[in-house]
């Protein structure tokens, strides 16, 4: 197989920009996601994927809950926070305000929508963890297009 078109070809998935939102205990900790989609009806759940490798994939094993924060149309900056997430302090991420959701794992105030899941399954396979997620919450703050990855300068996929 050809590796640059390979590359080529999965990056011209769509995908959005997201902020997952995790925690173990009373920690939070939050990241820009992209490998995000809805996989079924009834019941609602969703896959995630998450580099297997670092603190969020941990955090996720041990609560087994996470937060989907939808990024808008014109927020790329709130995405661009994430890649690496400053510490909380006093209800932020860095200039980024957050509340608890009901699981207890961020959501940020600033996006147009979000999605509160727990953990109904873990796969562990090449290096990203996928997690099936059920929604338990969801809400909508603002009508607004979401952000896809496409418009903005940034890869990740091949």
């Amino acid at each position: 197989m050809d590796e640059q078109v390979k590359k080529k070809a999965l990056r011209m998935i769509s995908y959005g920009l997201y902020v997952i939102g995790v925690r173990e205990g009373t920690t939070v900790h939050a990241f820009t996601g992209t490998w995000f989609s809805q996989a079924s009806f009834k019941p609602p759940l969703v896959m995630l994927g998450v580099s297997s490798d670092g603190r969020s994939a941990h955090m996720l094993k041990e609560s087994r809950v996470f937060s989907v924060n939808i990024i808008g149309q014109g927020q790329k900056e709130i995405a661009q926070n994430f890649f690496k997430c400053p510490d909380p302090k006093d209800g932020k991420f860095g200039a980024v305000a957050y509340e608890p959701g009901s699981n207890g794992c961020p959501l940020l105030k600033e996006t147009p929508a979000f999605l509160e899941c727990r953990v109904v399954e873990l796969i562990e396979k090449g290096d990203h963890l996928v997690v099936i997620g059920e929604v338990m919450e969801a809400g909508v703050r603002k009508e607004m297009a979401p952000l896809a990855l496409s418009e903005t300068p940034w890869k990740y996929g091949g």
